[in-house]
């Protein structure tokens, strides 16, 4: 599941983040505002916590089962639902940073959870609208099942250690596409997460994104907000609700996570 390329044919993208025009990086908000998704923007957080270890029996999820897992608008008071971004399949094809070098290489495939590297088996993705204070808000939910749960946490350290080491970075997604990232801290949640904030520019056309990592048992979800500000509000809430029905639906994830 690539969501960091858009135009591939039969590939699920970040279409409609990459689409949305809110002007320069400069314009990014520092969680001002708010929206209609369960909760308000926060301003940057900056509590952790310490993740739990994988659970070595944990077994990795059909897709069947991803679909009943993932949420859906009416889980999340003052979600709409954007089909034209639903999809399904694990990422096949790498994705190489023009720009940074191999660590913003690195970034870009835990972020997308390739199959080559995080034994990726199976995901799913899910596209919804929100209104906030200051306009439309876009975010991305994925599921993805890997072959084991060490496949699952090693795309959450892949993500954590390269934000780090990649403040900017360019790559090809049809033209040319810049970021420049900050990884921040938040609490934990499921057994290990990590988000990312970045400021993303596609020729003139620039918006704000927040991109959460959370591993639970033998899946990465991913969320990813974008907007006229860095919404970590919309992206706590979306991934607790999502963390919470994956537990529900599938009880294999919740003892694994256990």
């Amino acid at each position: 599941m690539d969501l960091l390329r858009a135009g591939r044919a039969g590939r699920v993208v970040c279409a409609a983040a990459f689409v949305l025009s809110v002007g320069a990086l400069s314009a990014c908000g520092g969680g001002s505002g708010g929206s209609s998704a369960g909760t308000a923007r926060t301003s940057e957080p900056s509590v952790s916590a310490s993740p739990s270890a994988p659970a070595a029996h944990a077994k990795p999820l059909t897709e069947g089962r991803l679909k009943a897992a993932v949420i859906t608008a009416a889980d999340v008071p003052g979600l709409r639902a954007d089909t034209s971004e639903d999809g399904s399949g694990a990422e096949t094809q790498r994705i190489t940073a023009t720009s940074g070098g191999p660590v913003c290489t690195q970034f870009l495939n835990a972020m997308s959870a390739y199959a080559g590297t995080y034994g990726s088996s199976a995901a799913v993705v899910r596209g919804f609208t929100v209104q906030g204070s200051d306009g439309p808000v876009s975010i991305l939910v994925s599921l993805v099942s890997h072959t084991s749960a060490a496949g699952a946490q090693r795309v959450i350290d892949d993500a954590r250690k390269s934000a780090k080491g990649c403040a900017h970075l360019t790559y090809d997604n049809g033209g040319s596409t810049r970021m420049n990232l900050a990884p921040l801290a938040l609490p934990v949640m499921g057994d290990d997460s990590t988000v990312t904030r970045a400021g993303v520019i596609i020729g003139k056309r620039g918006f704000c994104m927040v991109m959460g990592l959370v591993r639970v048992g033998t899946v990465s979800l991913n969320v990813m907000v974008s907007s006229d500000g860095y919404d970590y509000g919309d992206l706590q809430t979306v991934a607790k609700v999502s963390v919470g029905k994956l537990k529900k639906v599938d009880p294999q994830v919740a003892s694994a996570a256990s």
